[in-house]
């Protein structure tokens, strides 16, 4: 696991460096089978949830 975020490099989790298949759908089937990507993303969504206008549907 990457100790920091990385968010410049759309074909790579932005949480471990993995490879991503593509960047949206691939993105979500990686979380979905890395459990502390999953963690992270889940904790990064409800940090920014309220920033964003409407809530994040994503």
């Amino acid at each position: 696991m990457a100790t920091s975020e990385t968010w410049d490099d759309p074909n790579r989790c932005p949480f471990c460096g993995d490879a991503l298949a593509s960047p949206g759908a691939g993105f979500l089937a990686h979380v979905a089978e890395a459990p502390e990507c999953e963690d992270r993303f889940d904790a990064w969504r409800d940090r920014v949830g309220g920033d964003v206008g409407g809530g994040w549907s994503g």
